[in-house]
């Protein structure tokens, strides 16, 4: 027996059903091209599942999903698809309340899905939901603010060495391990060639206004980095303060010279304090702006990469979104 579209979306309005966004382009789904037909087994007549190909695709499911009235909106892919995911649906609901928000673990890093403690596979979390929806199992929501940056809505943000970075470590697309042995490449440039290290780690200064309130001198930096999140990719804790509210996020600057970096930085990572410490100084916000004197930054948020135009930008805190753990 097979339910139609029509049916099927009175269903969804009916019990407040999942809305399922997968994203085939992911690295975990090129692997497994049969995931996003298997997750709309599970779900079955109790959500519906869509396939997006492209930015213009997640405008037009967000669109649909808001008519549908989908309670909850389940994302299949990485960190990158759900900032994208959630900007569109931020977009499309605007004053409407969003849907409550599930991660599927799609992605090779899965940084939020780790922040939020959500484990397993997407078709174990999957289950696991329509379990909690039939009162087998217990499930919990935790809020999150993101960031607004460039008109992107996110939760991680960084630019300097952080972006640098990350543009290396796409050519090879590799995972956890890749990005192990990357760190480790950079640190034998630095000893046999500086001229391959300086192209990954070099400072800038930037003008920054925090809050409304300019710096009064322009900061030498690394990088700068800005969060709502506590840890990193690979879990690594380097913004323990924004778990004290949802209203400001967390922001540091590595500020020190680039052939230092090296033996500073884990000290840096470890400090994880207020003020200054070994070159890394830190602050909480609500919004800043920075402008690059060389008229040039790029920047990454949550793992996608991007230009400020004329090397200007502000970071601002966006909406809270309410996330499913279970």
């Amino acid at each position: 027996m097979t339910v139609s579209s029509t049916k099927r979306m009175e269903i969804t309005r009916a019990m407040g059903g999942i809305g399922i966004i997968t994203n085939p382009n992911s690295k975990l789904n090129k692997k497994m091209p049969s995931r996003g037909r298997l997750l709309g087994y599970i779900v079955g007549q109790f959500g519906n599942l869509e396939i997006t190909n492209s930015i213009d695709d997640i405008g037009r499911v967000a669109e649909l999903f808001k008519e549908q009235g989908v309670e909850t909106l389940a994302i299949n892919g990485g960190d990158g698809t759900i900032s994208r995911t959630l900007t569109a649906f931020i977009r499309a609901y605007g004053a409407q309340p969003l849907p409550q928000v599930l991660i599927l673990r799609g992605g090779t890093i899965n940084m939020l899905a780790d922040n939020l403690g959500i484990r397993g596979s997407p078709e174990e979390i999957l289950v696991r939901m329509l379990e909690s929806q039939s009162g087998v199992r217990s499930r919990s929501l935790k809020p999150l603010a993101t960031l607004t940056v460039g008109g992107q809505y996110g939760f991680l943000f960084g630019n300097g060495l952080i972006a640098n970075f990350l543009a290396e470590f796409y050519r090879k697309k590799s995972g956890p391990v890749g990005a192990v042995l990357l760190v480790l490449k950079i640190y034998l440039y630095w000893i046999i060639s500086p001229r391959n290290y300086l192209r990954i780690i070099a400072s800038d200064n930037y003008r920054v206004v925090f809050d409304g309130q300019p710096n009064p001198d322009p900061l030498q930096s690394l990088a700068m980095m800005a969060s709502t999140v506590e840890r990193m990719p690979l879990r690594v804790r380097l913004f323990p303060e924004v778990s004290k509210g949802l209203s400001r996020f967390q922001f540091f600057s590595l500020e020190m010279s680039p052939r230092s970096l090296p033996w500073k930085l884990p000290f840096a990572i470890m400090s994880n304090r207020p003020g200054r410490w070994f070159g890394k100084v830190s602050r909480m916000a609500s919004k800043m702006i920075i402008s690059s004197e060389s008229g040039k930054q790029s920047y990454t948020l949550d793992g996608e990469l991007f230009d400020a135009p004329g090397g200007r930008l502000a970071v601002n805190i966006g909406p809270v979104v309410q996330f499913v753990v279970v």
